[in-house]
């Protein structure tokens, strides 16, 4: 290893200590490190602050479908610490005309206001909750509203190819999940100084847009200690939408990380989107949960493999259930191999997503309740490659997974 390469590893553990200390000694008091803020849900509206903001060429917004509104918002919350959550919604994924125009699978606007999420309180959003691990945090509440997962910056054009769109041969969607994100990541970089502590997460496509928004998250704030977890967003996908659909989206990626220099290739896989990522950051943690057979996954999946039976996916998708989970079960398990500072854990059942459910704070069929391994993984920075500095925070998983069908 290069004596550079040394230098600047020293370096950012040395200030991840630094910012560690200075955590634990102003966990419970708010400062000058971040903005004094309402302490209820705020609605951001970048077309109003960022008049000129412009991403790969492209505003901020919303899909555009058909009869669809493209405005795009965003939400922020003050709170007590000098710590932060950033968290993306989930809400589904099209990638060709059948499931972007025609069956739509995904949500087309943005589908929250700040009456709604004041009046929410589950998951990390009951912040009354003495369970809550982020009981007086800041929060920022990202929409989703543009079927890429939050990955994309282009407008893709879709040919109407069954005659549905009258006058129209083809209409254009608006892929700019990324470019909203980068709008958000303005906002938060001009109005917070220094977190402390930044988690990342996100629910079932949230899941996704926080694995890939966390490096441009760390860059941005490189001494506040900055976590990330993706919640129902294991990235088990068939190969025809590997190898041509995803490209619909124009994924955004971090080129500066070893593996990602050619941008998003066919051979990327969730698996190597966490280990080259958590490589790159080996001071910061990150993880994973879903339940053992999350049956909207599993969904998403069989959409994939037959795309152009719509009346079939619901009840097909059954047929592909041990197919998917299997291959959770693998990529979890590579990915824990190969990088020291991630973690699993999985669930019995086959509920979708846990951050904003009541299940955050009932959830133990791995043996540990599951806001409490949560708990463990932010409040321990030193925990990170296992060992005795890994307090509780360790791979879990179901033993009796609740197992719907027998799978050899």
């Amino acid at each position: 290893m290069k004596r550079s390469t040394y230098i600047k590893m020293a370096t950012i553990f040395l200030a991840t200590i630094l910012a560690a200390s200075i955590s634990f000694a102003n966990d419970n008091c708010s400062g000058f490190l971040v903005p004094d803020i309402p302490g209820v849900w705020t609605k951001i509206i970048p077309s109003e602050v960022y008049p000129d903001f412009e991403y790969n060429g492209l505003k901020p917004g919303c899909a555009a479908c058909p009869g669809c509104n493209p405005e795009y918002s965003f939400f922020v919350k003050g709170g007590v610490k000098d710590n932060l959550v950033i968290y993306f919604e989930g809400g589904g994924a099209c990638w060709d005309s059948m499931n972007c125009l025609y069956v739509p699978t995904y949500t087309q606007e943005v589908n929250v206001d700040e009456d709604a999420l004041n009046n929410y309180k589950s998951g990390i959003f009951d912040t009354d909750n003495p369970g809550n691990p982020f009981k007086g945090w800041y929060f920022v509440f990202i929409p989703y509203c543009t079927g890429d997962i939050h990955w994309g910056a282009t407008d893709t054009v879709y040919q109407d190819y069954l005659d549905q769109i009258p006058g129209v041969d083809s209409w254009t969607i608006h892929h700019r999940g990324f470019v909203n994100f980068q709008v958000v990541l303005k906002w938060v970089t001009d109005n917070f100084l220094w977190p402390r502590k930044i988690f990342v997460t996100g629910s079932s496509a949230g899941g996704y847009g926080a694995i890939m928004a966390f490096p441009y998250i760390k860059q941005a704030f490189p001494f506040s200690m900055v976590y990330v977890l993706g919640d129902a967003a294991n990235g088990v996908i068939g190969q025809d939408f590997q190898n041509s659909s995803i490209y619909n989206w124009n994924i955004q990626i971090p080129t500066w990380i070893p593996g990602f220099e050619n941008g998003y290739t066919p051979d990327i896989t969730m698996e190597d989107v966490y280990v080259d990522i958590a490589r790159y950051y080996p001071f910061s943690k990150l993880s994973q949960f879903s339940t053992a057979w999350d049956w909207n996954q599993t969904f998403f999946y069989y959409v994939m493999l037959d795309l152009y039976n719509p009346g079939d996916w619901q009840t097909g998708w059954t047929s592909v259930w041990c197919d998917w989970h299997n291959q959770m079960y693998t990529y979890v398990h590579e990915t824990a191999d190969k990088a020291p500072n991630y973690r699993y854990y999985i669930g019995a059942g086959q509920y979708h997503t846990i951050m904003g459910s009541p299940q955050f704070y009932t959830e133990k069929s791995a043996g540990e309740l599951y806001s409490e391994w949560v708990r463990a993984m932010v409040r321990n920075p030193f925990g990170v490659f296992g060992g005795p500095l890994q307090g509780k925070w360790k791979n879990l998983e179901c033993k009796d997974c609740q197992d719907p069908v027998p799978c050899q």
